[in-house]
């Protein structure tokens, strides 16, 4: 599972695959690689660098789509029977292959009713979703560093339903000794249900060996909110100091979409997106991170639902998969291919054996009917209708 139904893993030779990569692209500023072939039409909407959604359709090979069932307004699709990208219905909504991004810069409309989509979110979510092998700092992955978030004096949020730091020590712990099992190092910031510095936490995902953090959280908001998100660093945008994070930003929102797509799949969460901004510790790390918010606690039925043995178990099976799922795209040995739809072949009917119908018996044959004589009709005597005749009838 990479993104559901659209990727297959085909373990080929790296340099193959290097050899069938398209031409390398116009320089752009790092760590970003920019996608583009040939000239990108590029506008400025306050500030912030914008693609037509022409250019985006022409180069990734994608053709306008209309939806299937009602159109919803302030949607545009595009797709090529292999990925499909829904832009809309908010502005920085974005959906591929059904999965939610929610973008840093709005989608803007032109004068003459054209998309413009911004640089950044193309080179920092589109690109690294439908080209996965061209992401920046692609590495193997070893180590997992798994962060329960709070622990001790900072409980987190705290419900009726739910205790947010108990919920994910435990959910942690399950997830740990799955990836054990799975041939992963597994490194816990904490294990305790203790206090641990966002400072920390970072330092112990920096010193460990290829690895990736994961840090768990449950969410809070009104009582009818419900659904996993999953937060990578935001974008280095123009003017931004660099942080190290940044270096990792591509990596990132493919391993949020990993675990989300996971969770969503496996433990049938509702899909609240991949997200970026800017939380702590995400800023210092020099690896791989996402903070993933589990659930809402304020949630009567997901909260309650969260602090089953049974439900968090199943979460840490998910996140599991989910890893598996980011460790096989960095892998630099991996070439994804886009997989096209099953062609389902409709078999031949088998061939019906026809028993020849038995010989009929001859019949006499038939003497021709003679056709039958029209009996001559019989004409009545014209009425006289003399003077005399009226005049005896008179008389009767």
């Amino acid at each position: 599972m990479w993104l559901p139904c659209a990727y297959a893993n085909a373990a080929e030779d790296a340099a193959k695959a290097a050899e069938s990569a398209p031409p390398e692209p116009p320089a752009a500023p790092a760590p970003q690689a920019a996608p583009a072939v040939g000239t990108w039409h590029i506008r400025e909407v306050d500030g912030v660098e914008y693609l037509p959604l022409e250019d985006l359709r022409s180069f990734y090979k994608l053709m306008p789509m209309q939806p299937k069932g009602r159109k919803v307004a302030g949607q545009r699709m595009l797709g090529n029977g292999e990925v499909t990208l829904v832009f809309g219905p908010a502005p920085r909504e974005l959906r591929i292959q059904e999965r939610l991004f929610i973008l840093s810069h709005p989608v803007q409309e032109d004068a003459s009713g054209d998309l413009l989509v911004s640089k950044m979110d193309v080179l920092q979510v589109i690109e690294p979703v439908l080209r996965p092998t061209y992401i920046a700092n692609r590495s193997a992955v070893r180590t997992v560093v798994i962060d329960p978030a709070h622990g001790g004096h900072d409980t987190g949020t705290v419900t009726p339903y739910a205790r947010e730091a108990d919920v994910v020590l435990v959910v942690a712990l399950k997830l740990g000794a799955e990836l054990k099992k799975r041939g992963y190092e597994v490194v816990y910031t904490q294990e305790h249900n203790q206090y641990m510095s966002p400072q920390g936490r970072v330092d112990k995902a920096n010193a460990a060996p290829a690895a990736i953090f994961v840090s768990l959280h449950l969410n809070s908001g009104r009582s009818d909110m419900k659904g996993s998100q999953v937060y990578t660093l935001a974008p280095l945008e123009k003017g931004e100091k660099p942080l190290p994070g940044h270096d990792f930003s591509q990596s990132g929102i493919a391993l949020a979409l990993a675990l989300q797509s996971s969770l969503v799949e496996k433990a049938e969460t509702e899909d609240g997106g991949c997200r970026r901004a800017h939380y702590s510790p995400l800023n210092s790390l020099r690896c791989p991170g996402v903070i993933v918010e589990l659930g809402y606690a304020t949630n009567p039925e997901e909260g309650t639902r969260l602090s089953t043995e049974e439900y968090q178990l199943k979460l840490a099976g998910a996140l599991a998969d989910g890893v598996d799922a980011f460790a096989r795209v960095m892998n630099p040995a991996t070439n994804l291919q886009v997989q096209k739809a099953p062609v389902v072949e409709t078999p031949p009917p088998a061939p019906v054996k026809v028993e020849p119908a038995p010989a009929k018996k001859a019949q006499p044959a038939r003497q021709k009917a003679q056709p039958r004589k029209r009996a001559a009709r019989r004409r009545a005597p014209a009425r006289k209708n003399s003077r005399q005749q009226r005049r005896s009838n008179r008389r009767r």
